[in-house]
């Protein structure tokens, strides 16, 4: 028998549902497509009580083992001190798994699937040398656009690196920075996008939305959907509002530091904190352009979503963003502007919002980021990995 186990902190559990979703949306989807058994190894940092923030309390209170939408999921605890431990992490994090790993590869043949390079992706290069087995590792984005940039990391992401059976960015952008930090040549970095639920995000029936949401039903929508942090520019599009439209609203769907900073820049945003995907969904119908002028990205993951509910959508020019949207962006998609340039956030804006958008036109284009490319190359590049050690 041959087994996937994806390993990697970015995975849902009941106590955290939505994060790491895209995680679990790309390898259920290979998993089912390739016949091959799937396990997931999610690592959870243990942190001693005084130093526990909100966040880690929460993390303290995932499951040690459990079942997620039929996957079996193992919840190892590993030594975590908050700013003090980056260089260790990925060591800790490799030492608090090792068992689980080892009693897994006992059973059966497997390959360690690393999603996020640091310190999911060099911990499992650790336990794959020991135990020998194959791995893979996939960037993600702030793995490689920021904490990378530490000497010691990059170092060590370099080396695990050169050791993996396959090595993945999700967009051409990040493949670039994942064989500039490691040195690796281009042509081992594979390009493997992320795909968009086509069934799950498409038009609708936009007052129903918004009904259901409890939006005005008349007025212009604009939609930001992230973590609110300083990264995504959300602040930005909050200052923007003053020079939309009257009856314009800016509506955001996420959770973060930075709500009290959008809230002070205007004041009339409405929160609806974070939604399950469905609910993305429906705000992408409600909404009449989606805004995100992020200072990075790697491929994000909601303006596929937005576009496949037929939502133009201004973004920064970052990551995979001109990727989707082409450069220049077609007019009936929406803009790209440079990030923390205010001005052009509002023309953009201003502009997509004076037309009503075509949403058939949205839709069909969108529909070339489906998941049958990328798992095609995620089974073949698994099935391959496995073969080394049948």
């Amino acid at each position: 028998m041959s087994r996937i186990v994806t390993f990697t902190n970015l995975f849902p559990s009941a106590t955290l549902p939505t994060h790491g979703l895209f995680v679990f949306e790309r390898m259920r989807r290979v998993a089912a497509a390739s016949g091959l058994p799937w396990s997931v190894v999610a690592p959870v940092p243990n942190v001693v009580w005084p130093l526990r923030t909100a966040a880690y309390r929460t993390w303290a209170k995932v499951a040690a083992r459990e079942t997620w939408q039929g996957v079996e999921v193992v919840h190892p605890r590993y030594r975590h001190w908050p700013g003090l431990s980056l260089r260790r992490q990925a060591t800790a994090m490799a030492n608090g798994a090792r068992a689980v790993v080892a009693a897994l590869a006992a059973r059966e043949r497997i390959v360690l699937d690393a999603h996020y390079l640091w310190p999911d992706g060099v911990a499992a290069s650790l336990l794959a040398k020991e135990l020998g087995v194959p791995f893979t590792m996939t960037a993600r984005g702030t793995d490689l656009n920021v904490i990378a940039s530490d000497p010691v990391v990059g170092a060590a992401i370099a080396q695990a690196a050169a050791h993996a059976h396959a090595c993945g960015a999700v967009s051409s952008a990040l493949g670039d920075r994942f064989a500039q930090v490691t040195g690796l040549p281009r042509a081992r970095i594979l390009d493997v996008r992320n795909g968009v639920d086509l069934q799950r995000f498409a038009p609708g029936d936009a007052a129903a939305a918004r009904r259901s949401l409890g939006l005005p039903a008349t007025g212009r929508i604009v939609l930001g959907v992230g973590r609110l942090v300083s990264g995504k520019g959300f602040r930005l599009a909050a200052q923007a509002m003053a020079s939309l439209p009257a009856g314009t609203t800016l509506v955001l769907v996420g959770d973060g530091l930075e709500r009290a900073a959008i809230t002070a820049a205007w004041p009339a945003t409405r929160f609806l904190g974070a939604l399950p995907p469905d609910g993305v969904a429906t705000a992408c119908r409600a909404a009449d352009v989606l805004v995100l002028p992020s200072e990075r990205e790697g491929w994000p993951n909601v303006v596929t979503e937005a576009l496949a509910c037929g939502l133009p959508v201004v973004a920064t020019r970052v990551g995979g963003i001109p990727q989707i949207l082409g450069d220049p962006v077609p007019p009936f998609l929406g803009a790209m502007i440079a990030p923390g340039d205010g001005k052009a956030l509002a023309a953009a804006l201003r502009t997509v919002l004076a037309h009503d958008a075509d949403r058939t036109a949205v839709r069909a284009f969108a529909q070339r980021y489906g998941w049958d490319e990328p798992v095609a190359t995620l089974c073949a590049v698994f099935r391959a990995a496995l073969a080394e050690v049948a």
